[in-house]
């Protein structure tokens, strides 16, 4: 298989160019689609103002929350006026933490997010790909990118990072660690209840436009899934709204206007009963708590307390189950819900610091 390379860059622009950043590119680079053809996916990297060290570098790659299922979702063509701009820009103080602390960034989009082709939502070996190939095309192109990494995300992204782990580092780079905001587990327990419910809560909206996600996301690798969806799967409505998955961003498909005017279980058509089946089944097989992570690796856990996404039960039980895997797992708890966690003042300024202190112990240990 050819490695990754850059075939286009320029100057990011709008909100996705960092003032602490000395450059901020927005990338497009050779990768590998879901069903293993060729794509070109695209990207954001930041480095660091100054000259860099010798060794290069030091990198962490860094997964975005859901931003929704287009091209117009992609975190870097964010702009003032952009509906999804909160969810886009939301790990911007963690990065920018990074940045002043003398390490490089990189920022997938996410295949079928800037790039052609539906987004595999929440599939871990589709998420994977894109953070690793991003770390090998921008190590190969002119940033001056070293050998040492960090794995991060939040809550989609975190998905992404802890897969990206679990597959390991390619050629000439050392995983150093990971550090993942309010990570997701179990959505087959979460989802499986939200299909069940008669009307969607207060505050709950935007579950319906994620289940659609999930949906869409699951038949990207499961042809019987795939037809359902196509066949009776779905209900009337869910079928006329079904385009806008690969149009509009998260905060627009949560509308009462589209995904958000009904209750999760009203996407189900007459075989909604396999759809709801296959879909558990995938989320089951994409979990997090069940990857084989590099024994000993050290983790970070920055989750929220009330986490209205990832509850608190669900969380403590994929560290507990990390620890008992035997890595060095160092969980740190908000008060806020699934997106405060990356707000300034909370996690930010303190993860970046961790990460910092890992890649420059990682560092010394390689002179």
């Amino acid at each position: 298989m050819r490695a990754s390379e850059i075939v286009d860059g320029s100057p990011a622009t709008g909100r996705a160019a960092l003032a602490a950043a000395g450059e901020s590119w927005r990338v497009s680079y050779t990768s590998t689609s879901v069903t293993g053809d060729p794509a070109v996916l695209t990207g954001l990297v930041h480095v660091p103002a100054g000259a860099p060290p010798a060794s290069g570098w030091p990198v962490v790659t860094y997964g975005h929350m859901t931003t929704g299922g287009g091209d117009r979702s992609a975190p870097s063509l964010a702009a003032e006026g952009s509906p999804e701009l909160r969810r886009m820009t939301q790990g911007d103080a963690f990065v920018s933490h990074l940045l002043r602390a003398g390490v490089a960034v990189l920022r997938p989009d996410y295949e079928g997010l800037g790039s052609p082709g539906p987004h595999p939502y929440l599939i871990g070996a589709a998420l994977a790909t894109s953070v690793r190939d991003l770390l090998v095309a921008a190590r190969s192109a002119s940033f001056r990118l070293g050998g040492r990494w960090v794995s991060a995300g939040h809550s989609e992204g975190a998905v992404a990072a802890l897969h990206a782990a679990a597959v390991g580092p390619p050629a000439g780079v050392a995983l150093v660690g990971c550090a993942v905001f309010a990570p997701v587990t179990r959505m087959d327990i979460t989802i499986g209840l939200s299909l069940r419910w008669p009307v969607t809560p207060p505050g709950f909206g935007v579950v319906p436009a994620l289940v659609a996600l999930m949906i869409s996301g699951a038949a990207t690798t499961d042809p019987e899934l795939r037809r359902l969806v196509d066949g009776d799967g779905l209900s009337d409505r869910a079928r006329r709204l079904w385009p806008q998955l690969g149009e509009r961003t998260l905060s627009e498909l949560a509308r009462r206007e589209s995904f958000g005017g009904s209750a999760p279980r009203a996407l189900l058509g007459p075989g909604g009963d396999a759809v709801r089946s296959r879909l558990l089944g995938s989320l089951r097989a994409h979990d997090v708590a069940d990857l084989a992570l590099p024994a000993g690796m050290a983790l970070r856990v920055d989750a929220a307390a009330l986490d209205e996404v990832a509850p608190l039960w669900l969380t403590c039980a994929l560290i507990r189950g990390y620890r008992e895997s035997g890595l060095r797992v160092s969980p740190y708890w908000w008060r806020s819900g699934h997106s405060g966690v990356l707000r300034p003042g909370r996690a930010p300024g303190p993860a970046a610091e961790w990460v910092a202190r890992l890649l420059a112990s990682a560092g010394a240990r390689d002179r």
